[in-house]
């Protein structure tokens, strides 16, 4: 195992960047322009009520990275709650699922926006990407944090400034001559279509893997994942309200590249080549947060002796987790070979979403129960975050998941497919566990967890670390 540490080098708007940087992506605007196809302008209310509730799951993640500033994420926040088996299944089913369905589909679209710009076939520019960003990523994450601040803002920049555009009708094609009804299904109906929203803001916590490299991780985290949700809420509701003013709600929801299509009957070809560009920017930012992100989480399980020792090993120049991030590509590559031999189109891309959403879901129930058992267990240890109206968020955003993954199972195939998935994790677990033999439910007392963050980051972290009473963390 390697005795080196990450860096800890990035600032604000790299954390913010890492944020929003998953948040609007691909498969996001698909499900943006699929949302609006399907729901008509009222899927702006829907949008909002799924902003309410991801809010409610990033004050826990907040409290969680401010607490226990780890790259394991999720997996560490849960050690010391409800032990290894649980830490394991919230990062494979949360983040591992959520890469092999949805890293390939972002690029698919991305590649396919570029295809319907300049005609050339999208798997070819998605080879050209992805080679682009296994580049960035192996050199350094100060690389990364530039790259990905530069793409990141001008992406949003570019979505914004679109849906403005488009809603203030100057210059714009011609509106569609009978506007669709507000909400041309019901209310009901609507309602199911929170498990969709709720992909809007898919990966709002992907800058907490970045504890031990952000600086002042307390403040900087929390801080770039609630002001990342408001801002998509935001440009998403920009542009949805003025997309559809220009294009029938049935060709929208049948595209594969809805908010390519849409922004083309708002604007014309300035539409057409603003939303490719953006949709280029979200399958290269997307490509690059699970980049990051997700090898950090491995590094940071393996360190616990949860995963092989492989994934703990750094590159001894760039200081980067080499083998995960070589992982992260394959998962991503079985995706996009699977999408070219079998043709992918929007039933192929949506049912993708659906399944991470379900096993991604369940990763965010458990970092929400980890902020209340370890309210309990450890009432005193100093958090720099603390959860307002504690414990309120947790209840909404657990009630909140809960129904959104019973909507999800109202299509056979998703159930399917999740309840396999879920299976082979759990399987896995247990036999990787026991084989190396340790307990699968037994909790790590947080000093324990505490201890391998410190000796692992570039310095002592702040918070609980340092200040918390040893009575609590012994």
């Amino acid at each position: 195992m390697s005795d080196l540490k990450l860096s800890r080098t990035l600032g604000f708007w790299a954390a913010y960047s890492a944020s929003v940087g998953l948040v609007v992506s691909g498969t996001a605007m698909v499900a943006l322009g699929n949302g609006y196809g399907t729901s008509g302008q009222a899927y702006s209310v829907v949008a909002f009520g799924a902003l309410i509730v991801i809010l409610c799951i990033a004050l826990s993640y907040s409290e969680m990275a401010a607490m226990i500033p780890g790259a394991g994420m999720v997996g560490e926040y849960t050690l010391p709650a409800l032990g290894k088996l649980p830490a394991l299944f919230a990062v494979l089913a949360g983040y591992i699922v959520l890469v092999g369905t949805d890293g390939g589909t972002n690029m698919i679209v991305g590649g396919q926006s570029l295809e319907a710009l300049l005609g050339i076939p999208w798997y070819l520019s998605v080879a050209i990407i992805l080679i682009f960003l296994i580049a960035v990523n192996l050199l350094g994450v100060g690389v990364f944090g530039k790259v990905q601040s530069v793409l990141a803002i001008s992406m949003m920049a570019l979505l914004g400034i679109l849906g403005i555009w488009g809603m203030s009708g100057i210059g714009t094609m011609e509106p569609l001559a009978t506007q669709p009804p507000f909400s041309p299904i019901s209310w009901q109906d609507q309602a199911s279509a929170l498990g969709l929203a709720i992909w809007l803001f898919i990966g709002m916590e992907f800058v907490a893997p970045l504890a031990e490299e952000v600086k002042n991780p307390g403040k900087t985290i929390p801080l770039a994942m609630l002001f990342g949700c408001f801002t998509i809420w935001v440009v998403d509701l920009f542009f949805g309200l003025g997309v559809t003013k220009y294009i029938e709600l049935d060709k929208l929801a049948a595209s594969t590249i809805p908010h390519v299509d849409g922004a083309a009957a708002m604007l014309g070809k300035p539409g057409l080549v603003i939303m490719s560009i953006v949709s280029i920017l979200a399958a290269v930012t997307t490509c690059d947060t699970y980049l990051v992100a997700v090898p950090r989480m491995l590094y940071g399980l393996s360190r616990e002796g949860l995963l092989p020792k492989i994934f703990s090993w750094l590159h001894p120049k760039t200081r980067t987790p080499w083998y995960g991030i070589f992982f992260v590509v394959v998962l991503i590559l079985i995706v996009l070979v699977y999408a070219v031999l079998n043709n992918a189109n929007i039933d192929f891309v949506t049912l993708m979403i659906s399944v991470a959403c379900v096993t991604w879901l369940m990763s965010y129930m458990i970092t929400q129960i980890d902020v209340i058992v370890l309210r309990v267990k450890y009432p005193n240890v100093n958090r720099p975050f603390k959860t307002p109206l504690y414990p309120l968020p947790q209840i909404i955003g657990l009630i909140a998941c809960v129904y959104m993954i019973y909507t999800q199972y109202q299509d056979a195939r998703v159930m399917t497919i999740s309840l396999y998935v879920i299976a082979a994790i759990l399987v896995f677990g247990v036999i990787y566990l026991k084989s190396t033999g340790q307990t699968l439910f037994k909790p790590v007392p947080l000093e324990k967890v505490f201890e391998g963050i410190r000796k692992r980051s570039e310095f002592d972290t702040e918070g609980a670390m340092s200040n918390g009473r040893q009575s609590d963390v012994s």
